[in-house]
């Protein structure tokens, strides 16, 4: 009997210890990181991983979460959407509670699929992926940078404000960020009676674009938008200089990084944007942040996502400390319950998960400084 006692005992024991031992080792609150580090958009995942990396770095030295340090466990997804799952599964299997990525949205549209998937759904946020499709249908899917519907629609809204009738698009038809774009700011140019006088398209990795130039030049545009990323817009805007092509161009937030991208400085003055972040916004939270970003970094946060990236990580962090554990379902909901003041702005979600926002638009000097136009808010 007292044999038989004795082994019940160490049973159970046994039974809650191996129950109670991964909690009990667990002493960080671990997150992934998942987005593309190398390669042309690698600079982008940087960006979002040093705003991220920026405020975890503040927020274990204030104590960091449920009296935990925060740790970001990073993998490159090298801008694939399969090796986006792949590392997911693989994080998840060292005990992340999270995810923050993707930071394309195509790779971004694939990991919100598996998270999703998970049961219960596994809280994800993006600090960068803006199109739709990212958090449509996922209950589980946040982001903190505005939609491509939006900053489309504002660009066209800006543009026809400024007195543009005719306007062409020059885009990525193999791009879903691009694509987007380009979709939204025709309608929204249709809605304002912008007559849009010609589309041309080229694919990633093309270096000629004269081409494309040469039909748009022929429509006779007063402007010409250009929903591609920076090292792509660097060309057109060369090439379209070289043709004589001299009219306004418009691009959406991945015109940010394109300074480094051309050597005639002086063709950014006839570009316009639509970004995220200004560095110079004069918020408290966002004059403090681009402070402790050239602390940190030795630079500005020239790139809009290092200030999503910033946010993306405060939004989750506030979420699991008001979720009182690492559970997906409480972290999910404190997520949609998110009321907060950002750098980018107050943040709050709407029906999709999706932020309500403003956004900045830019323009840049001879010299390649970023020059701040004005607020539009949603």
């Amino acid at each position: 009997m007292k044999r038989r006692s004795l082994i019940t005992l160490l049973v159970a024991l046994a039974l809650i210890l191996s129950v109670g031992a991964p909690a009990l080792a667990e002493d960080t609150i671990k997150i992934g990181g998942i987005g593309v580090l190398s390669g042309d958009y690698g600079k982008y995942g940087i960006a979002v991983r040093e705003g991220v990396d920026l405020y975890v770095k503040q927020i274990n030295a204030a104590g960091g979460v449920l009296g935990k340090p925060v740790e970001v466990l990073w993998e490159d997804t090298q801008a694939d959407a399969a090796t986006a799952i792949s590392v997911f599964y693989r994080l998840k299997g060292q005990g992340i509670v999270a995810v923050i990525g993707g930071v394309l949205s195509g790779e971004s549209i694939a990991l919100g699929q598996v998270t999703f998937e998970e049961n219960p759904p596994f809280p994800q946020i993006s600090a960068s992926a803006s199109h739709p499709d990212v958090t449509a249908g996922r209950s589980n899917v946040f982001r903190t940078c505005f939609l491509d519907p939006f900053q489309a629609k504002s660009i066209a809204q800006y543009m026809f404000n400024e007195g543009v009738k005719k306007a062409a698009v020059m885009y990525d038809n193999a791009n879903d960020y691009s694509k987007g774009l380009y979709d939204n700011f025709v309608e929204k140019c249709a809605e304002l009676g912008v007559e849009i006088v010609a589309e041309a398209s080229a694919a990633y990795g093309e270096k000629d674009f004269k081409t494309q130039l040469t039909t748009i030049q022929a429509a006779g545009p007063e402007a010409v938008f250009l929903p591609y990323y920076g090292a792509e817009a660097a060309l057109i805007l060369a090439q379209a200089n070289e043709i004589g092509l001299n009219v306004r161009f418009f691009g959406a937030d991945g015109i940010a990084d394109i300074v480094t991208a051309i050597a005639d400085k002086n063709l950014l003055t006839n570009i316009s944007y639509t970004d995220h972040f200004s560095t110079e916004a004069e918020s408290e939270m966002a004059v403090n942040f681009v402070k402790a970003f050239q602390e940190e970094y030795g630079r500005l946060p020239d790139i809009s996502s290092s200030a999503t990236g910033y946010d993306a990580a405060m939004v989750l962090c506030s979420a699991i400390q008001a979720a009182g554990s690492t559970d997906s379902d409480a972290i999910v909901a404190a997520l949609k319950a998110t009321d907060i003041t950002a750098v980018s702005g107050k943040i709050t979600f709407d029906g999709n998960n999706n932020p309500i926002k403003s956004t900045f638009l830019n323009s840049f000097n001879a010299q390649g400084e970023k020059v701040f136009i004005t607020q539009v808010d949603p």
